[in-house]
């Protein structure tokens, strides 16, 4: 029965149909015709995600997980898998884009103790077809799903373990949380010690103000990007209580985002050695557009502004917890 919903009419033509007037001019789309029209063709969907919500709630087996989709980065995984297991998470959906540096061994201990779900997903600009895999397929597992980068270090700063957080926010079908964006810290080489202790500068103040969503997965309906989602009903907040909606996403954002509730840290270089490997991957969203190793040590730079260490305190509390200590 996962995944599956008994005596609810439903076609993917009625999503493709959901997006009638996608792509098409604006002045043609906010007219009150095409508000009719896409009122109309979204309805199955809408009341799919509804139906759905309710089936499921209170019956997910996670509250918190995280979908990932990674390449050659088996050096990052323990660390963290452990700090996002230590601030609330219970399941971790990985999808391996054609690693080659065995990332099975760090992750068996976790497979086996259930924690982890690995999927391999071979070939390029994969992200958003593997983000949509995993809401496709595990809608009823979890209510609330955050999409994340290994750089990526979702965290209160008031308190460990964010799921009474996410608790006020169930209203929303889904929640913006701001990025800080760190550098490399003054690392040439890469660091033995830990990314969250290794890398404690970041930029003064946002210059782009972005991050990352956390999402009930019935309630999306596409991906328009990595940031944020187009929902089925409602829109996204961010912890400020700010609507986001997806067609305005980038004007709507907060100008000065709240990090007092939620933030990530986003450790966007790691060392300059680091930094070079990264360029020479490629862009996992925009394959086709290759990344210039000069201006990602410009912007480097720019990043380097202050330091900031608010997440040693919550790392320092989940650090000596092992995977066998995990229930």
């Amino acid at each position: 029965m996962r995944g599956r919903l008994p005596c609810i009419w439903w076609t993917r033509r009625a999503t493709r149909r959901a997006e009638w007037g996608h792509g098409r001019p604006m002045a043609l789309r906010n007219t009150a015709f095409m508000r009719v029209v896409n009122g109309v063709v979204r309805a199955p969907g809408v009341l799919r995600a509804m139906a759905r919500d309710r089936w499921a709630r209170g019956r997910e087996p996670h509250y918190l997980s995280v979908c990932a989709i990674f390449k050659n980065e088996a050096r990052y995984l323990e660390e963290w898998i452990q700090f996002h297991r230590g601030v609330g998470v219970s399941h971790f959906f990985l999808y391996d884009n054609e690693s080659t540096d065995d990332p099975l061994t760090v992750l068996r201990p976790w497979i086996e103790m259930g924690v982890v779900t690995l999927v391999a997903w071979p070939g390029r600009a994969q992200q958003v077809r593997a983000y949509m895999h995993c809401l496709r397929n595990n809608w009823s597992a979890t209510r609330w799903l955050a999409f994340l980068d290994l750089d990526e270090f979702l965290f209160s700063p008031s308190q460990i373990d964010i799921r009474s957080i996410l608790s006020r926010f169930e209203s929303s079908p889904a929640l913006f949380v701001y990025w800080q964006v760190f550098g490399s810290s003054g690392h040439v080489v890469r660091p033995s010690c830990p990314v969250v202790e290794a890398y404690n500068m970041r930029e003064r103040a946002p210059r782009k103000p972005s991050g990352k969503s956390i999402v009930n997965p019935r309630f999306v309906r596409r991906m328009p990007n990595t940031h944020n989602f187009a929902l089925w009903i409602g829109t996204a907040n961010d912890t400020s209580g700010t609507k986001l909606d997806y067609r305005s996403f980038f004007d709507d954002v907060a100008k000065m985002p709240c990090f007092d509730v939620l933030r990530i840290n986003h450790y966007w270089s790691r060392s300059l050695e680091e930094l070079a490997e990264k360029v020479e991957r490629g862009d996992a969203f925009f394959p086709d557009q290759p990344r210039e190793l000069q201006e990602h040590l410009d912007r480097d730079k720019l990043f380097n502004e202050v330091e900031d260490v608010t997440i040693l305190p919550i790392w320092n509390k989940i650090r000596p917890r092992q995977p066998s200590d995990v229930v």
